[in-house]
């Protein structure tokens, strides 16, 4: 065998888990790798895995060569981890230049795998049991003793509610609002932390305090309580391995203590009030006299634990403001709140609400915040400066108002983002400065609402998981990010909600009790396209294969509801949701028929149905099936809505982006669009589901200056409006602020509004402005090309540049016109191919231009024809 271990190398061997824990909860966790080289044209043509119980392989079991071209969810070779136990991997590559060294050891531990493992018991203070207002958020408590050196500890830990924890008064991670919100009856979540550098010889303490997150607290404008219990409560299980052989378990049960201290009320919409002349000092220490705190209740084992897989939120980012009171503005809308430092006599208040946007006389301007109070109290307690920081809680602001007695001293503000902690991989940059800024928001946007769920928007009553907006923005999500995990977390749920296959329109279903929120077009349509977008972007077979049911049965059930004529006229619909014709106070009346988006969904997710159904081999007729219903559903729909379809924007890019129109008329239809963007005065005229859609089917059918144009359309609606008026997000609604600088409430129920300054689902348009002008994207679904170089320059840029990550690595280009002609910069990652298709009106400036490009980088340049 030829021996090229200097040319390529293994880098960044990985499992299939991206939580960061120190154990994770895949019993057979899928393995991948990337190829490193400076050599062009390398591929992977097999690999070979070793597995063993310790880190220099003796003894080690091995996967054998296996012919495989992919770097990435490579199957666990071995038997599946037991509870606990730990192995190591490694890994080594055949490519076409020979066989690569292995890579580093992998170290892989498995967290509690099975519902026997767990001996503790969620545990609540007795008078915590049963509550049904707000009310403090319980502390609890438990004291051991180590009487000889630790070997390893591990500290297993979820919550009814949301739980901080400390070991001898040091923070076991710096995770917040754990567990997260899943649909907590069926699927809860679970840390596994590693703590044995924080245990002490002899004395310790294991102590929590638990808020009453998305569990027992406010959802909804309906400010439903106690949606999923009336008792917040805190599961722990702490294990031990001494040196000299011997465990010890501290799990939580009746032994514990349990109280309440400074905070008061921690609510999501709500924020926190903390009384610090409340807080018992010293309790998180060992030696703390708790002979006066009360008992605790346990409560039966959950069901559902489920060991964590994703990212926990996280702070991610901080801000230093004028330490001042007053009016702060952080500069940029932000998920989060406002640490202070502050001194004053002990009584004496300080007081931070919070909003997106100021009014005229630039007070804080909350009524778009509706019932969400967003403010933040402390009363002090006199003991010196000290820090104030809400726990259990966030909001969505740029500016806050700091408030405090007299006698009060500010002596630093900072503003504190967080957000769950996705890796960052996209990234978009190009000649106009405000493109640029509409990129920046699009990221401050997800960064902003990718917070445990992907929510539609963190301020107001509402931050829920709706389904429409995560899938109109799942493809830009995949091109900025390794959000992977996240989705699928949520998919998870998703597919747990369904109801007779029903789709909710939240995920987590907050609106349970709300009959008719539920089945409709586009929104349940994720449980359909998003598990496609995570095998095209990440190849994850397995995720399709596990969601395929769910996808199946959100099919089956649309079809269910569509008439003798095959068209879906039913139910209620959001249709092209918050259209900028519709009427204020009816965001879903539209231009296009919501019975023409019903239909035409359809018919895309019938086809989706059958692609997935003919990969993963499912019996024969079923991909056949579907495929026949989007045969069916396409034509009756064009039938019925074609010509009245063509009359609005949305309905033309449906009619050709979800091949409802026949083949032959798509060109026709695109030039119609055309007409419609140009008559506009080159405007955007869609909503929700037409957004993502117009830039996309006006390329695809040769209008792409048409495409530019409103791209850069700097009035409103337009994308360009938004950053000329000041956005750092992107807006709910396209004219969230007139002209004139005043909030547009959209009120569409009795004294409320529907108005939000970050919501990302017109931020989809970033997918265009990587695939389209920068060129580049990924499609793991054509496994000979599965990335793709076809940049598209246009309206008057000079250049484009992106990059993003993918399975195989970073892809990059990199364009520039420049007297006349195009250089082109593409860099490829080793063991990938990549499709390359230039620009229309352009030639090799020498030579031919290739239509493939292998790893490395490539520079090509092009001449006008």
């Amino acid at each position: 065998m030829n021996d090229n271990t200097a040319a390529v190398a293994i880098a960044d061997p990985r499992i299939d888990d991206d939580s960061d824990l120190i154990a994770t909860g895949h019993a057979a966790p899928r393995l991948s790798w990337r190829l490193a080289s400076d050599v062009a044209d390398v591929l992977q043509q097999a690999y070979e895995i070793e597995i063993a119980d310790n880190p220099e392989f003796r003894g080690a079991a091995s996967s054998g060569e296996v012919a495989q071209a992919r770097p990435y969810l490579a199957p666990w070779p071995g038997p599946p981890l037991q509870s606990r136990e730990v192995r190591y991997w490694r890994v080594r590559a055949r490519t076409n230049l020979g066989w690569t060294g292995w890579s580093e050891p992998c170290r892989v531990e498995a967290s509690l795998l099975a519902r026997s493992d767990w001996t503790a018991r969620p545990i609540s203070p007795r008078s915590n049991v049963g509550r049904r207002t707000s009310g403090p958020a319980p502390l609890l408590r438990r004291e051991f003793t180590v009487d000889a050196p630790v070997a390893k500890a591990r500290l297993y830990v979820t919550a009814l509610g949301v739980r901080e924890v400390q070991i001898n008064g040091a923070p076991v991670s710096g995770d917040v609002l754990e567990p997260g919100w899943t649909v907590y009856p069926k699927r809860l979540l679970f840390a596994a932390y590693d703590v044995g550098a924080r245990l002490s010889p002899r004395a310790n303490v294991i102590s929590a305090m638990v808020g009453e997150g998305w569990f027992r607290g406010d959802l909804t404008w309906h400010l439903h309580r106690n949606v999923y219990g009336d008792t917040t409560a805190l599961l722990a299980q702490l294990e031990i391995t001494l040196r000299d052989g011997r465990r010890l378990v501290i799990g939580t049960d009746g032994t514990w203590r349990g109280a309440y201290g400074a905070v008061r009320e921690a609510e999501l919409y709500h924020g926190a009030q903390m009384d610090l002349r409340c807080e018992p000092h010293g309790w998180r220490l060992p030696g703390f006299d708790d002979s006066g705190w009360e008992g605790v209740t346990a409560l039966e084992l959950p069901q559902g634990l489920e060991a964590r897989d994703m990212p926990a939120v996280r702070l991610i980012e901080r801000r230093d403001l004028p330490a001042r009171p007053g009016v702060a503005d952080v500069g940029q809308n932000i998920t989060g709140y406002l640490k202070l430092r502050a001194s004053g006599p002990a009584g004496a208040r300080v007081t931070v609400r919070h909003a997106e946007v100021l009014d005229a006389e630039g007070a804080l301007f909350t009524a778009s915040l509706r019932n969400a109070r967003a403010a933040d109290a402390y009363v002090l307690d006199g003991r010196g400066a000290g820090e104030l920081a809400p726990p259990f809680t966030f909001h969505g602001f740029r500016y806050a108002e700091i408030t405090p007695d007299e006698g009060v001293k500010i002596e630093s503000v900072t503003a504190e983002t967080i957000a769950t902690d996705i890796k960052r991989t996209g990234a978009f940059a190009c000649s106009d400065a405000a493109v640029n800024k509409l990129f920046d928001n699009v990221l401050w946007s997800q960064r902003g609402n990718f917070l445990a769920i992907p929510t539609d928007c963190p301020q107001r009553d509402e931050r829920l998981g709706w389904t429409g907006d995560l899938e109109v923005f799942a493809p830009t999500a995949f091109l900025n990010s390794d959000a992977r995990s996240f989705v699928v977390s949520w998919l998870k749920d998703l597919a747990l909600e369904q109801r007779n296959g029903a789709v909710p329109w939240v995920v987590p279903d907050a609106l349970a009790g709300e009959e008719r929120a539920r089945g409709a077009a586009a929104w349940g349509d994720a449980a359909a396209i998003t598990p496609w977008d995570v095998y095209r972007f990440f190849g994850d077979r397995e995720v399709l294969e596990r969601q395929f049911p769910s996808m199946k049965a959100w099919v089956d059930w649309c079809a269910s509801r569509t008439g003798p004529e095959g068209l879906w006229t039913q139910d209620f619909q959001f249709g092209d949701w918050l259209d900028p014709d519709a009427p204020p106070d009816m965001p879903f009346k539209a231009k296009v028929p919501f019975g023409f988006v019903a239909t035409a969904y359809l018919a895309n997710s019938a086809g989706l149905a059958a692609r997935a159904a003919r990969l993963l081999g499912e019996a024969p007729g079923v991909a056949e099936a579907y495929d026949d219903l989007q045969r069916r559903t396409a034509a009756a729909a064009w039938e019925r809505w074609g010509e009245e379809a063509q009359k609005s924007q949305t309905g033309c890019a449906l009619a050709i982006e979800f091949a409802i129109a026949p083949a032959q008329e798509r060109q026709a239809i695109g030039a119609r669009l055309a007409e419609l963007v140009e008559n506009n005065g080159h405007r955007i005229g869609t909503g929700f589901v037409g957004t993502p859609l117009i830039l996309p089917a006006l390329t695809h059918t040769g209008h792409l200056e048409t495409a530019y144009r409103m791209l850069l359309n700097p009035d409103c609606p337009g994308w360009l409006y938004q950053v000329k008026a000041g956005a750092t997000t992107i807006w709910e609604r396209w004219d969230a602020l007139r002209a004139d600088g005043s909030v547009n409430m959209g009120g569409f129920r009795q004294d409320a509004s529907m108005v939000s300054f970050n919501h990302y689902a017109y931020g989809a348009v970033a997918a265009w402005l990587y695939r389209t002008v920068a060129g580049l994207d990924i499609d793991l679904t054509d496994p000979a090309e599965p990335l793709s170089l076809a940049p598209r320059p246009g309206g008057g840029l000079a250049w484009a540049e992106a990059e993003a990550g993918t399975p195989y690595g970073r892809l990059a280009i990199r364009w520039e016109l420049a007297g006349g002609e195009l250089t082109i910069r593409a860099d490829v990652p080793a063991g990938a191919v990549a499709r390359f298709s230039a620009p229309e009106g352009y030639r090799a400036a020498s030579g031919s231009l290739p239509t493939r490009l292998g790893s490395g980088r490539r520079v090509l340049v092009l001449s006008p024809v």
